[in-house]
């Protein structure tokens, strides 16, 4: 179950022999995005939920929920090469020092990526503030349902793209998960992952179309959807340029670092 600002998805699985077969697709759009109706954004999930629930069955399902990538605080460092066992403690202190907040309002936790042919350790360190994590379980235990795993988004669209594609040694690959506010980023090779939030997500666009066409946000949310089909489709693309623009310097900003630190990577292809 993923509770995004525009709407709330949900997907179904089963396993079936070494595979996973899907069962079913829901998807409960909110009456507005929750961004534009804060006041009003607990109402509106909890009426999504519910929509959810009237019509599907979770008696015999096990639950997993999804947190937005821009909720959590996900930071990467490369360690000296040391002994295994030296590594959880430098993982604490490093922790310590790249979290902003107090250790006891956290949740979090590691992830060692280690290459076969190189000695060089990299640590992806991972952190949600309990706070939010609460507020964020609360929409669906309030409505009797007890998730069983929750999990960043970023790591969950990561997990899938692994799961349908084996990376090739030496080439990258860029996710790019385009949410309403925000955008995950993810590059992934062989074992290592790094990731970072871009804060360009779909809201842009309409903005955009609002700016241009002196439009309400509803009008111009149906014309970005209808672009490829609109008669204006050229006038609507062009509007949005500016932004396509803002979102292409943003990932090669991204490239830039990722290479910077991982020279030896070849970044091969986008999803």
């Amino acid at each position: 179950l993923d509770v995004g600002q525009y709407s709330l998805k949900a997907i179904k699985l089963q396993c079936a022999g070494d595979g996973v077969e899907i069962l079913a697709v829901d998807l409960v759009e909110h009456e507005t995005i929750l961004a534009q109706a804060e006041a009003e954004a607990p109402a509106m999930i909890k009426k999504a939920i519910a929509t959810f629930l009237s019509r599907n069955d979770l008696r015999d399902s096990q639950v997993v929920v999804s947190v937005p990538g821009q909720q959590t605080l996900t930071r990467f460092t490369k360690m000296p090469p040391v002994e295994a066992k030296k590594i959880p403690d430098m993982v604490k202190y490093e922790a310590g020092q790249q979290i902003p907040f107090d250790m006891d309002e956290v949740v979090w936790d590691y992830q060692v990526f280690t290459g076969a042919d190189s000695p060089d350790v990299e640590v992806g360190i991972f952190a949600i503030r309990k706070e939010l994590i609460r507020n964020h379980l609360a929409h669906f235990t309030n409505q009797g349902i007890e998730p069983i795993i929750v999990q960043t988004s970023p790591m969950a669209s990561y997990n899938a793209a692994r799961y349908e594609c084996t990376p090739e040694q030496g080439k990258a690959t860029i996710l790019l998960d385009m949410g309403a506010l925000a955008t995950d980023l993810i590059i992934f090779e062989g074992n290592r992952i790094w990731s970072r939030p871009v804060p360009i997500g779909g809201n842009r666009f309409t903005e955009a179309l609002v700016a241009a066409f002196k439009i309400s946000f509803a009008k111009a949310e149906k014309l970005k959807r209808t672009a490829a089909s609109s008669k204006y489709a050229r006038q609507v693309f062009q509007a949005m340029r500016p932004v396509f623009a803002d979102l292409v310097s943003e990932v090669q900003r991204s490239i830039g670092f990722y290479s910077s630190t991982h020279r030896e990577t070849h970044i091969t292809r986008v999803l």
